[in-house]
């Protein structure tokens, strides 16, 4: 009986593991897109938006209230800037525009980095 109740909650932890890596994944693939229409915007105008309500986009993605946005945006200088959003409670996965890629760990970034 406790072997079972012991398998059990293994297997709805492991189960929350995987669901979390699948909304992850999402996540990422949605933070892509912002990647492109950023990247978008600066050729345009010839400078980053100040907000990602300036891209025009999120319904699109299906978020309709700006309070219900998973993804923070933050405009670190005129040429580099970070999407993150939230993984687990007080973690967050951080797209660095300087070197382009998704990354659990915080740094600085940009011409603001401190030598």
């Amino acid at each position: 009986m406790k072997k079972s109740i012991l398998y059990l909650v293994l297997l709805l932890f492991l189960a929350s593991l995987y669901s979390c890596s699948d909304d992850e994944k999402k996540l990422i693939k949605q933070g892509n897109i912002l990647v492109k229409e950023i990247e978008a915007y600066r050729k345009e105008k010839g400078k980053l938006p100040e907000i990602l309500e300036d891209l025009g986009i999120l319904e699109d993605l299906g978020i309709n209230d700006p309070w219900e946005n998973p993804f923070c945006y933050e405009k670190v200088d005129s040429v580099y800037y970070i999407i993150y959003f939230g993984t687990t409670l007080g973690e967050s996965m951080t797209y660095y525009s300087d070197t382009k890629e998704w990354d659990y760990r915080f740094r600085e970034i940009g011409i603001s980095k401190k030598k």
